[in-house]
């Protein structure tokens, strides 16, 4: 019993301790929340441009998502250059950057099950044939 004790007084003390040993993000870096959102919006862009606006073969593919990315960057009121610089950073601190795009892929799948009102089955892996 003591044993117990002493292991749900010290669990609090380790999350407490390990969470104020995260480094802290610097000043010139989209907070996490907001570079997860516009990332989540860029690929909403893309998708888009992907399902009617990329059929037309006319369309110059790269200003087009140039133009939408350039859209969703001013909603947020964040340059190119501070979503380069922070996605370069995030990109370098692949703790953060993997809970970041995890995020931002149950956001995808949220968004999906809303949009068609079920779960979205698993993408199976074909078997290789030998």
């Amino acid at each position: 019993m003591s044993r117990r004790m002493f292991f749900c007084f010290l669990y609090p003390f380790l999350i407490i301790s390990a969470c104020n040993s995260v480094e802290s993000i610097p000043s010139g870096v989209v907070k996490q929340e907001k570079m997860g959102t516009i990332l989540f919006e860029l690929g909403m862009a893309e998708g888009y441009l992907e399902n009617y606006r990329f059929k037309d073969s006319t369309v110059n593919k790269d200003s087009l998502l140039t133009i939408e990315m350039d859209k969703v960057l001013a909603v947020h009121k964040v340059s190119q250059q501070e979503f380069l610089f922070s996605y370069k950073y995030y990109k370098a601190h692949p703790d953060i950057f993997k809970v970041m795009t995890d995020t931002v892929y149950f956001r995808t799948q949220r968004s999906q099950e809303k949009m068609y009102g079920k779960r979205l089955p698993p993408i199976k892996k074909e078997k290789k044939i030998k």
